[in-house]
């Protein structure tokens, strides 16, 4: 007995499934599916960083609020603010074929100089409270480390995210910023080990 061709069709796997349910949820509700991909992405990063480099002043141990804070800004602001603005991007400066490098650029720097410093901003305010620190805390952080953080953010991101805003699809660019940011966090987490043994 021979089988049909609806018989032959393989069924998908666990993570083909998981992938089609993603794309389908990321046009059916974008912005809901990036503030959870954000939100799982950034506590995951802040995890693996405590993995890498542990605590010693606490043992070791996970400080499990530290990850709900990274998760909370993921979830509730860096997701759904990033999503806005590509697409208040996608809108104000659409891609041209004529004059492809040169909108690139402006893209880049439109993203550079009024996308990046008010997120900084508001990350290094909002994560210190979620964790516990406070105001004024929060404050002398943002006091201590904005500029050397803005003038890293600037030197390191600018090539991904002109990669990210000129050639990844729009409704990938959320997904591919938190791939690299998840990258980068094992990577100063990973280099910081290094410079304490």
């Amino acid at each position: 007995m021979s089988l049909s061709k609806d018989e032959k069709k393989r069924e998908p796997n666990a993570a083909e499934r998981m992938l089609t349910a993603y794309l389908n949820s990321l046009q059916t509700q974008p912005i809901l599916t990036k503030a959870c991909t954000s939100g799982t992405i950034a506590g995951l990063g802040n995890f693996l960083s405590q993995v890498i480099v542990p605590n010693q002043g606490n043992g070791g141990k996970i400080v499990w609020r530290s990850v709900f804070a990274y998760g909370t800004f993921g979830f509730c602001i860096s997701g759904p603010l990033i999503h806005h603005f590509y697409q208040m991007l996608e809108k104000m400066m659409p891609k041209k074929k004529d004059a492809a490098m040169l909108d690139g650029i402006k893209r880049v720097v439109m993203d550079r100089l009024i996308c990046a410093p008010p997120f900084l901003l508001l990350f290094l305010y909002i994560v210190p409270i979620l964790e516990g620190s406070g105001h004024v805390a929060a404050v002398k952080k943002i006091k201590e480390t904005f500029i050397p953080v803005l003038l890293m953010n600037w030197k390191v991101w600018t090539i991904f995210q002109f990669i990210n805003i000129n050639y990844v699809p729009l409704k990938y660019r959320v997904l591919f910023g938190n791939a690299i940011a998840l990258i980068w966090s094992i990577y100063l987490a990973t280099k910081r080990r290094q410079m304490a043994q």
